[in-house]
């Protein structure tokens, strides 16, 4: 399936952000003191008491809010949410149920304390439930293991609006797939209507955890990444008619608008790079160059979304399943194997291996190499923007920023 680009896509505004000058010594306007308040952001480290949580990452939500998860010296994660207005943190705070707390410009929301996914405590008493990811008030996922420690079902607690919607994707790519892929299953539906997903578990352990541990030869990365090509290809020439969301590039420079526009407002990434970069991934992605090959999306696929086991790559968190270049799947994978060889975590010849595995594994028509570079750039960008809000990895944002900005 192949489409012609969109003249009519509209332009993100690539601007810097240029309300960060110094403060004057008289009193300013109450909308340019608005204005400095919002380049503030959530902190790197929160003091609670005897504790001390580091930021691990945030959400932003715009440059004024944000979701974060904090972890304390010993590892124990936390949800919590940033307010750059006293008045909507109070608010928030006054919503969400005990034990959430404020501390300083942080709520705190331990133990599933969350008002719009009212089931998450509930989730969290069973027997065997550990928390693996909490983004307040929008889904959380609760490992739930057997009393020997094998892991029967993933919970994900969602808002139950969303709930239902979410089943009939799951079923959708289950369908469209065939059990070719392994992907997860609903396992119990009884608690969907409160936002309870309980999904099957994927066998395998992800690429990303058998690249970082050190043990892959090339050979085996490649046949793993060649497994994972193969996968891939059939999620894409699956039959797109079936699939009722549509992904384009507009779509794709507004999810990097998204993460960039409260980077560049909160100091983190360089202006006029993002603006450079920008302008370089909207001319690429609305460029009549190359013909667009359509297909059937992950559109969030990474490493640590695909799982092998005994020679088959199974897949999880399908729901952003939508139709649109399959080139945006292959540059976003290709793309993290560049971003894990930056952060230690696979070396040159382990990437060189799992590029070339990935590609011989993909079938079906080959991809204009114009439409995957464009999007290849567009993700540089993207997770520049992503991992700007990781402190850890804040070098690497910085390093993946000015790839995407050069010629």
């Amino acid at each position: 399936m192949t489409a012609r680009p969109d003249a009519t896509t509209p332009r993100p505004p690539w601007r810097p952000v240029s309300d960060a000058s110094p403060t004057p010594a008289a009193p300013a306007p109450r909308s340019q003191r608005a204005a400095r308040r919002s380049l503030r952001r959530m902190p790197d480290v929160v003091f609670d008491g005897p504790h001390r949580y580091r930021l691990v990452r945030a959400w932003p939500r715009g440059v004024a809010h944000a979701l974060g998860e904090l972890a304390d010296d010993d590892g124990t994660t936390v949800a919590a949410q940033w307010f750059a207005d006293p008045a909507e943190l109070a608010r928030a705070a006054r919503r969400t149920p005990a034990p959430a707390r404020v501390v300083g410009d942080v709520l705190l929301q331990p133990d599933g304390a969350d008002t719009r996914l009212p089931a998450l405590s509930e989730v969290l008493r069973e027997d065997g439930a550990q928390l693996v990811a909490h983004r307040p008030g929008r889904r959380a996922v609760v490992r739930v293991c057997d009393p020997d420690g094998a892991v029967r079902e993933y919970a994900k607690v969602v808002r139950p609006s969303r709930a239902a919607d979410l089943v009939r994707r799951g079923d959708l790519v289950a369908s469209l797939l065939a059990g070719a892929v392994p992907v997860p299953r609903l396992r119990d539906g009884s608690a969907v209507s409160r936002g309870v997903l309980r999904w099957s578990v994927v066998p395998g352990r992800t690429l990303h955890d058998l690249g970082a541990d050190g043990g892959w030869t090339p050979a085996a990365a490649r046949a793993a990444w060649q497994a994972a090509g193969r996968a891939v290809a059939r999620l894409h020439a699956a039959p797109a008619e079936q699939v009722d969301p549509r992904h384009t590039a507009a779509d794709e420079l507004d999810a990097l608008a998204d993460w960039l526009h409260p980077a560049v407002a909160h100091g983190l990434l360089d202006g006029e790079l993002v603006a450079r970069a920008g302008e370089r991934v909207t001319a690429e992605l609305e460029s009549g160059a190359g013909e667009r090959v359509l297909g059937v999306l992950h559109r969030d696929l990474h490493d640590k979304q695909l799982l092998l086991d005994d020679g088959t790559v199974g897949m999880i968190d399908v729901d952003t399943l939508a139709v649109g270049e399959r080139a945006l799947d292959v540059a976003n994978l290709l793309v993290h194997l560049e971003l894990r060889q930056a952060q230690g975590l696979l070396t040159a010849e382990l990437a060189a291996a799992a590029r070339d595995g990935f590609r011989s594994g993909l079938a079906g028509p080959d991809l204009p190499a114009e439409r995957v570079a464009a999007y290849a750039r567009a993700t540089r960008l993207r997770l520049a923007g992503v991992y700007a809000f990781r402190p850890r990895w804040r070098a690497v944002a910085g390093a993946l920023l000015e790839r995407a900005a050069r010629g």
